[in-house]
């Protein structure tokens, strides 16, 4: 669960007071609790997926990747139970009745949310409140803050659904078979089986590691992603991580001694450019 009271409160009272310098205020309020909602989410879930796999930060695309890649539930309202008998130890699952029998206890609630909804309301308020409108013309006065009503409007419209999602006391991690495997760096990875896709890229979870693999369904196994390079001297090969180089900007490069022969070899980027020849 996350604790949204105190900026529930800050959003609150600066509603109340009601000034333009309040009311933006109160815009940037629940802009930071709606990434805060967003987040909470991504961190509980960061054991199966990595930082680099995110691709896009906003918080409606960070909760639609977990959706996709790690907790197909992690937007979705439910409240998790157990039983008040535990099953004795070796005994066979319980069949539908004997399940319906059973007196459950209530752990926790997991509230959902639209991300897309949560995405517009971030955005609108970013357009209503925290920024400054382009003049269209010489005429067009350039004001220091936006329409104080339609400012209330959505800051309360937002309020509403942060004290809904605030009710929740529960953040779940997601249910369902894992494979997993170590990486070279010795961090444990771990993956909803449902969720991977044949040939899909994964990064290691250690943000200081370089290793990606790519998942391979028919054996459930993940094969180091790497270049092959080659010393000229010697002929000696090592085995690179591709995401090391893929993100080389054009003007960097990384470097490392053959272990064998100890000549220095660079690995850079260069821009190519090539002609093709019309067929007669």
């Amino acid at each position: 669960m996350i604790n949204l009271q105190s900026s529930i409160s800050a959003i609150e009272n600066l509603l109340l007071e009601g000034s333009e310098a309040s009311l933006t205020y109160a815009a940037l309020e629940c802009r930071l609790a709606i990434e805060r909602i967003c987040y909470e989410r991504l961190r509980v879930a960061h054991d199966y997926i990595s930082h680099d796999d995110l691709k896009r930060w906003q918080p409606r695309d960070i909760v639609n990747i977990l959706i996709q890649e790690v907790d197909s539930k992690a937007a979705s309202t439910f409240t998790l139970s157990v039983s008040t008998e535990p099953s004795p130890e070796g005994s066979s699952p319980p069949t539908v009745e004997e399940y319906e029998a059973m007196e459950f206890v209530p752990i926790g609630t997991h509230v959902g949310f639209n991300p897309s909804l949560l995405g517009k309301l971030w955005n609108a308020l970013a357009n209503l409140a925290l920024h400054i409108s382009v003049p269209e013309s010489k005429d067009t006065p350039v004001d220091r803050y936006g329409d104080p009503e339609k400012i209330r409007a959505k800051v309360s419209e937002t309020l509403d659904e942060i004290r809904r999602i605030s009710a929740g006391t529960l953040l779940s991690s997601g249910f369902g078979e894992e494979v997993s495997f170590y990486c070279s760096c010795g961090a444990k990875n771990r993956r909803r089986l449902s969720l991977l896709k044949d040939g899909q890229t994964v990064s290691c979870i250690n943000p200081q590691c370089d290793e990606s693999y790519e998942y391979e369904e028919g054996s459930l196994s993940f094969g180091r992603r790497t270049f092959a390079i080659v010393c000229r001297k010697c002929g000696h090969q090592r085995d690179v991580p591709k995401k090391k180089v893929e993100n080389l900007r054009t003007d960097q490069h990384v470097g490392f001694d053959c272990e064998r022969c100890g000549d220095q070899i660079l690995i850079q980027w260069r821009p190519m450019q090539a002609q093709r020849t019309n067929p007669k």
